[in-house]
């Protein structure tokens, strides 16, 4: 069980890390958009990139698929960017990225196969040759999906208090989603 609790433990902490800030942007640049009030449908769409990460590491992790991480590196950013580029628009619109359910959680879903080849790269440098992979995967993902909900509602929190003080959140969440550009720029450039 001591296992079990290590890889969730390295599933928490590469998220929240703060060398890990891509994983940070990209959980905030999917949220720009949404309130604290569509709580469900965001932890839909944080499952559904769990779902699509958990998918990359299983066929990573049995080593039925295996991409340069140079390659990763680059998509990784690039999915940020794209979402920060659908924020522009919804926001500079003025309305929610809603073009369909089933394709939002699709785009998240391809997103989480993206980001999952990252985290395959990682967790595979943790692990030794003769260790079964399930126990590692099952609670690398876990603490992965803990630590995304933990940015989740501490960002929704943060929103909900800022329209509580009464700060305009649309140019709020047009600065914050222009800080996340920055940072992914500068992925993209180094």
């Amino acid at each position: 069980m001591n296992e079990f609790w290590l890889y969730l433990n390295q599933g928490i902490h590469h998220i929240l890390d703060l060398q890990g800030l891509d994983h940070l942007c990209f959980i905030v640049s999917f949220c720009l958009l949404y309130s604290l009030k569509d709580w469900k449908h965001i932890v839909g769409l944080v499952t559904a990139f769990t779902l699509g990460h958990c998918i990359t590491l299983i066929i990573s992790g049995f080593n039925i698929v295996s991409i340069k991480s140079s390659f990763v590196e680059i998509l990784i950013p690039i999915t940020i960017f794209s979402s920060c580029l659908n924020n522009y628009w919804c926001l500079i619109k003025k309305k929610q990225s809603n073009p369909s359910t089933l394709v939002t959680y699709g785009i998240l879903l391809t997103f989480g196969l993206i980001h999952g080849l990252g985290f395959s790269n990682f967790l595979k440098m943790m692990m030794f040759e003769n260790d079964s992979i399930t126990r590692p995967l099952l609670a690398f993902n876990i603490g992965i999906e803990i630590a995304q909900l933990i940015i989740v509602f501490t960002f929704l929190i943060f929103m909900l208090f800022i329209q509580k003080i009464k700060v305009n959140s649309s140019y709020l969440r047009l600065i914050i989603n222009s800080i996340i550009v920055l940072v992914i720029l500068n992925f993209l450039i180094n």
